[in-house]
């Protein structure tokens, strides 16, 4: 019986228009009604991850964001885990955006705070006009020295994005030949993510199991992407979307739908409920 079902949020339990289906809101609410603990694992900022465990109903869960960067108790409503870059390797990472003309945003604690209004920033812009204002997300536009200086060893994660391809693998082989002690991943195949070494989502669940006193083999992970490889491999069951990259397949035990197709749902349904949900 598997007792904690770890969820990435993108291109997994999301779809394609960035909401969550009945089918798999009943397979997680049926779940969790079993006992199952239901933890969100994200590299979204904390509020954007806490925003989708309110949609669901999990006020007493506990949930992964930052890229495994930051794990929140719901229930306590504190933060029970959080590793920060330390600045210097922060102002490394500015400095070689800046240099190759690269959009950038960084998490400081709650804030995004980004070189320019695009991308990411500009997607959570918009979003944020629909929000109730204790659901927006605080966000900067600002790429000067002395406000990432401010922000000392807090800043979670940086996130850089382009529409060149080419461009942000550049960038990436710059950053981990220039800085050290440094953990890099793609959350999509533009978007690239920094972190502190040893900084990932596998971490932060192995975190999250001592502290809920859960073995490994007792979790079940879902995901898609690059971002997701160590957490899937450290899953006694690790299951890969249709729509992941083939690496993540290929390490994955099984491999359900897309995610458009309710692949959490069908997931949970076979292996957890036993059942099909009716829709």
């Amino acid at each position: 019986m598997y007792k904690l079902i770890a969820i990435d949020l993108d291109m997994t339990l999301l779809d394609r228009n960035k909401n969550i289906s009945y089918r798999n809101k009943k397979a997680i609410e049926l779940a969790k009604k079993k006992g199952v603990k239901i933890v969100l694992c994200s590299g979204r900022i904390l509020k954007g991850v806490m925003y989708f465990a309110k949609v669901l109903g999990l006020y007493d869960q506990v949930i992964v964001a930052c890229n495994g960067a930051i794990v929140r108790d719901l229930k306590k409503n504190k933060d029970i885990y959080y590793i920060g870059l330390e600045n210097e390797k922060s102002l490394e990472i500015a400095r070689i955006c800046k240099e190759n003309d690269i959009y950038y945003h960084y998490y400081f604690q709650d804030t995004m705070i980004a070189r320019r209004l695009d991308y990411s920033s500009k997607f959570y812009y918009e979003k944020n006009k629909e929000l109730p204002e204790e659901e927006r997300i605080n966000i900067i536009i600002d790429d000067s020295e002395n406000t990432l200086k401010a922000c000392a060893d807090l800043i979670t994660k940086f996130v850089i994005i382009d529409a060149d391809l080419k461009k942000v693998d550049y960038v990436r082989k710059i950053i981990e030949r220039e800085i050290s002690g440094i953990e890099t991943t793609k959350s999509d195949i533009n978007i690239l993510e920094v972190m502190k070494e040893g900084v990932n989502k596998k971490s932060a669940l192995e975190f999250v199991c001592s502290y809920l006193g859960i073995a490994p083999e007792e979790v079940m992970a879902i995901g898609d992407n690059e971002n997701d490889l160590e957490m899937i491999e450290f899953a006694g069951l690790g299951i890969a979307m249709e729509n992941a990259i083939e690496e993540l397949k290929e390490i994955a035990d099984y491999v359900t739908n897309s995610y458009d197709d309710d692949g959490v749902a069908r997931a949970i349904e076979k292996f957890v409920l036993g059942e099909t949900i009716n829709v």
